[in-house]
């Protein structure tokens, strides 16, 4: 009990000052636009395929927008801390947003593998519930499986169009012009261009996911 007191101690400082988390922007910036691009092949590469995708309503359920991303950051470490008593590593990605109906938010993409799916549909309620202010509010949590996710050695092009899809609505919020530069026109069907206030960190990619790609 005294342990897990600690560490949930830690998690908390683990989300900064305030003047930290008062730090403001509005749109996604060219290089985390291409990180998230670049992390989700690094992880279809590396035999982890995106083939999750989980919605976090947070504000809806009384997180301050000024914690959205610290609160996310607790979320993926309950969620990693899981995968790696099974002898797993996760692999994920995130982006932050704040939307007119249902406040602050958070897209995040992350790989399950098969033989853990029959013990991962609960855990995401369950995290989602350690990560709150107070109580859970409905549809606060959103989760589906990415289309061809768990067959994309089997069916690539299927897949690259399904996670590209995915990758295409979390970067709407990023610059109108970026999405031809990007390759990403026609990809989905959400305008590009649009902008929302987010505090700190506005996008989050597991650690050491370029590594390879510095190398080359």
């Amino acid at each position: 009990m005294i342990q897990r007191r600690q560490s949930k101690q830690r998690l908390l400082q683990h989300g900064g000052s305030r003047r930290q988390r008062d730090v403001a922007s509005n749109q996604l910036t060219e290089k985390q636009c291409r990180d998230l691009i670049g992390a989700a092949m690094v992880a279809w590469e590396s035999g982890c395929p995106f083939n999750r995708f989980i919605t976090l309503l947070w504000e809806r359920s009384g997180v301050d927008a000024r914690r959205n991303g610290e609160t996310t950051a607790r979320f993926v470490k309950l969620a990693s801390d899981w995968a790696r008593r099974h002898g797993d590593r996760l692999v994920w990605a995130w982006v932050q947003e704040h939307g007119w109906k249902n406040g602050a938010d958070v897209h995040l993409i992350l790989h399950v593998p098969p033989e853990l799916d029959p013990i991962f549909k609960a855990m995401p309620a369950k995290w989602t519930k350690l990560c709150l202010p107070g109580a859970y509010v409905r549809k606060t949590l959103q989760c589906q499986k990415i289309r061809f996710g768990d067959i994309a050695v089997n069916n690539p092009e299927a897949y690259e169009t399904a996670i590209m899809g995915k990758v295409h609505y979390m970067l709407k919020c990023a610059p109108a012009a970026l999405e031809r530069e990007l390759g990403l026109v026609g990809r989905g069907h959400k305008p590009w261009g649009q902008s929302c206030t987010t505090f700190r960190k506005q996008a989050g990619i597991w650690q050491g996911w370029n590594r390879n790609s510095q190398r080359d």
